[in-house]
């Protein structure tokens, strides 16, 4: 009984009937790591036709691409083994996750039986996870031909996407451990239709006009010679509902997909830009963009000036004809660098999130307490004592009448008298926190007065 090839080089003189492996001809191609199904799905495809043979490689550095030469080395240290086919499932938003190969080698017989080889590989960057295709051939015109038509294929394919397509993603960890490999996160975004958005009549007008419209008249915009990118900025006082607001927005643009970006993950800045123009049409959500776009009067830092120039660099390299739109959000509007939110191209619309006003506070009162019974005028003295409030705060306050209701045993009822006890109450509180502050500061500074250790 002959024994199994155990090594790359063994199986390759074999498939290719050849001792002279320094013969073969190759190419590769490098992708981002986070379009690897995608990537596996249309090699998979291309190949089953060609009764492929499919072996798993042992990578001895993970930070070292492999590549095809290696596989035909058959002496020294370095000889590269035959494992079995290792795979690892990747969350892709669906009910099953994706199973990808930590690497590959696919052997196939092409045209008039000539022999060649598909290897896919991965390997960890500064930038991020990549993506290596490779295919080894003899050096005639039809497996030239065949490489070439092959390669072609997959950078269309790399340009787009089946599996995150309506999606929302990021590159962050979930924090739990479920036994999935975490190449993108991806996010289940809620449902937020247009009556679960409570802003003023000229607020939704400002959004329909430079989001819903625009996005509809897209396409035509382009053919007058137009941009199709857009750059928004949402501000507003914390607690205003400005993610809220890109939860709706999100969710009202079909087939779009949404990439989601916090101030933490910017280091990975090139990547999720690079992934907003495979993912196009997309809505790239930057939250608290302040952290990262401060103006440079008030960076104290080299690395933040950095930061700062690759976000701005980034959103000048987005094309004229990109369907991508940009919103940013952020809660300190005046700390912003001027390059960044005064710079049409960059932030083309600033929209204020406002405080909500008489008429959103009685409907925000009304939305979170829809389960409560109002009595009498307690509504309007809701209306009335929340005046400068943050939706936020409006629904803990209803929270807490909700909970004062229970522990009177008078559950759903609210009368007046609850909401004024609790307004008084919850506007007392904050100062009697900075009478206790002011009063710790003081005390401080006279035992620091006093000489004493």
């Amino acid at each position: 009984m002959a024994e199994p090839d155990r090594f790359a080089w063994q199986i390759l003189r074999r498939h290719f009937n050849t001792d002279d492996l320094a013969a073969l001809e190759s190419s590769r191609r490098q992708f981002t790591a986070r379009l690897l199904p995608d990537l596996q799905s249309l090699i998979e495809e291309l190949v089953t036709p060609l009764s492929p043979e499919l072996l798993g490689l042992y990578q001895q550095w993970e930070g070292i691409p492999m590549k095809l030469s290696d596989l035909t080395g058959s002496e020294g240290l370095h000889v590269v083994r035959l494992t079995p086919v290792q795979r690892q499932d990747i969350d892709i938003g669906e009910d099953e996750p994706y199973s990808s190969l930590n690497n590959g080698l696919w052997l196939i017989k092409i045209g008039d039986d000539k022999p060649a080889a598909i290897m896919l590989s991965k390997f960890v960057t500064r930038s991020g996870p990549k993506v290596q295709v490779e295919i080894g051939h003899m050096p005639d015109e039809l497996s030239q031909a065949f490489a070439k038509d092959f390669l072609r294929t997959l950078e269309a394919q790399g340009k787009s996407s089946r599996y995150y397509r309506n999606k929302a993603v990021s590159f962050e960890s979930s924090g739990e451990f479920g036994g999935m490999q975490e190449t993108m996160r991806v996010h289940k975004l809620p449902a937020v239709s247009r009556n679960d958005v409570v802003l003023s009549k000229a607020t939704m007008a400002q959004l329909d006009t430079h989001i819903f419209d625009f996005v509809k008249c897209r396409e035509e915009l382009k053919r007058l010679g137009h941009s199709g990118r857009k750059g928004i900025l949402l501000h507003g006082h914390p607690g205003t509902g400005k993610t809220h607001v890109v939860h709706y927005i999100v969710a009202n643009l079909p087939e779009h997909t949404t990439v989601l970006v916090t101030a933490e993950q910017m280091l990975d800045m090139e990547e999720y830009f690079a992934l907003a123009r495979v993912l196009q049409p997309c809505v790239m959500v930057i939250e608290d963009v302040d952290l990262v776009g401060r103006s440079r009067d008030d960076i104290s830092g080299q690395k933040a000036e950095t930061s700062l120039n690759r976000l701005l660099s980034e959103m000048d390299g987005l094309g004229e004809d990109s369907d991508i739109l940009i919103i940013m959000t952020t809660n300190r509007v005046n700390s912003l660098e001027g390059a960044l939110a005064a710079r049409a191209g960059r932030v083309d619309v600033v929209l204020e999130i406002p405080l909500p006003n008489d008429d959103c506070r009685e409907r925000l009162i009304q939305r979170y307490g829809n389960a409560l019974n109002f009595q009498g005028e307690a509504l309007a003295e809701a209306v009335a004592r929340s005046k400068g409030d943050s939706a936020a705060y409006l629904k803990e306050m209803v929270r807490r009448l909700a909970q004062r209701s229970i522990m009177r045993d008078v559950s759903p009822l609210v009368s007046r008298e609850d909401v004024e006890d609790l307004f008084s109450v919850a506007r007392a509180a904050p100062q009697e926190a900075e009478e206790t502050v002011r009063r710790h500061i003081v005390e401080q500074d006279d035992e620091d007065d006093s000489g004493c250790c």
